[in-house]
């Protein structure tokens, strides 16, 4: 008589909890879930730039668009990533996680930058490469939830002005730049800003920004079709790059800048301000030609100056490196070209002064 004895093997799975690794350079701190990759930007003391920093990083996520397939590291939103290696920090200024889908790796990289003028920025970069002969088609959309010090709705700002809107841009007319202030664009020190730029160190602009409340961005998985001019509660970022045809063991690489912000959108304290301390004459001729001339004065003290030049839709055109100049007269001389010297078209432009924190405009008008 054979006796048949039944084992039943209970296997008890292990799961290893998620934890916040950070790279802080003293200007700006980020901290990334070494599992999902999601993440939060801010100052070290703790000041946040988004939405759960410094303790939670549920305020911004990213998708890979991958043959028409979307991927997030957003819980419920789109297919889950494949983790291939845990997020961990590299270098001191330098922390990646990688996933996959294959054939396609993605790593998502963050880097605090070794340039002065770019201290305060994290560099967010996106990257995808193709493990195989075929070609497969890659696009990324980076999400953010906006927390300026304690305001979920900061005061956003263009080249161009305030808008209290909802907007999307796409291709040439993206803005160059967007500065958000936690109480008002007049704020004094006790207040944080932040700011961002559209593409990083590759120079590679996005196809479509939009910004519009978070309820309507934050579960969008790939359109971005929000309608222009419905009123902002709840700001939110969305930066999408569209798929391009990847071919066999190729990269793509996309970036942008988010953080603190340049050295010239820095706040003057309130007992430094004084309306007087630069200003701007009249530009002449305007409209102009071949060349236009705008005067200035430094007052009071040295200034720590530099200045843009910006097409209508906000991109920088034209800019110049800040340097400090003592007080006196200066005047720009501008020939209609842009930074690699190339005629521009006509239509209006908008020069910007920036010193020590303040800024002015004149309008310049460049007819053929």
């Amino acid at each position: 008589m054979f006796r048949i004895v039944i084992i039943t093997l209970i296997f008890l799975v292990l799961t290893v909890p998620a934890e916040l690794i950070e790279i802080d350079n003293g200007w700006v701190k980020v901290v990334m879930d070494d599992v999902e990759g999601r993440f939060g930007i801010g100052k070290p003391d703790g000041t946040p730039y988004i939405d759960g920093f410094p303790t939670e990083v549920t305020g911004a996520h990213f998708i890979a668009h991958i043959d028409g397939v979307t991927l997030s590291n957003r819980p419920g939103l789109g297919t889950s990533f494949t983790l291939l290696d845990t997020g961990r920090v590299v270098e001191d200024f330098f922390m990646s996680i990688q996933w996959i889908r294959d054939p396609i790796r993605i790593w998502e990289k963050f880097y605090l930058m070794p340039e002065e003028s770019l201290d305060a920025f994290c560099d967010i970069e996106f990257l995808a490469y193709n493990d195989s002969p075929d070609s497969h088609s890659v696009g990324f959309l980076l999400y953010i939830d906006p927390r300026v010090g304690v305001n979920d709705n900061p005061v956003l700002e263009f080249a161009t002005g305030v808008e209290t809107t909802s907007q999307r841009f796409t291709d040439a007319d993206i803005p160059a730049y967007w500065t958000l202030y936690e109480n008002s664009i007049h704020q004094d020190t006790t207040f944080a800003l932040a700011q961002g730029v559209p593409f990083g160190s590759s120079m590679l602009y996005p196809d479509i920004v939009a910004f519009a409340d978070a309820s309507l961005l934050e579960t969008d998985e790939w359109p971005l079709n929000i309608l222009p001019g419905f009123p902002l509660s709840d700001l939110a970022i969305a930066i999408r790059w569209n798929s391009i045809n990847l071919s066999g063991y190729d990269w793509y690489i996309v970036q942008t800048y988010y953080g603190g912000g340049y050295p010239g959108f820095g706040i003057e304290e309130k007992r430094d301000f004084n309306p007087e301390f630069f200003s701007i004459g009249l530009p002449r001729p305007n409209p102009f030609n071949s060349r236009v001339t705008v005067p200035f004065e430094i007052m009071g003290r040295e200034r720590y100056v530099s200045w843009n030049i910006y097409n209508l839709s906000g991109r920088v055109v034209k800019h110049a490196e800040p340097e400090r100049l003592v007080c006196g007269d200066y005047n720009i001389i501008w020939d209609g070209r842009d930074d690699f010297a190339r005629k521009l078209p006509t239509g209006m432009y908008l020069f910007t002064l920036f010193a020590d924190g303040r800024r002015s405009t004149r309008r310049l008008l460049l007819v053929e």
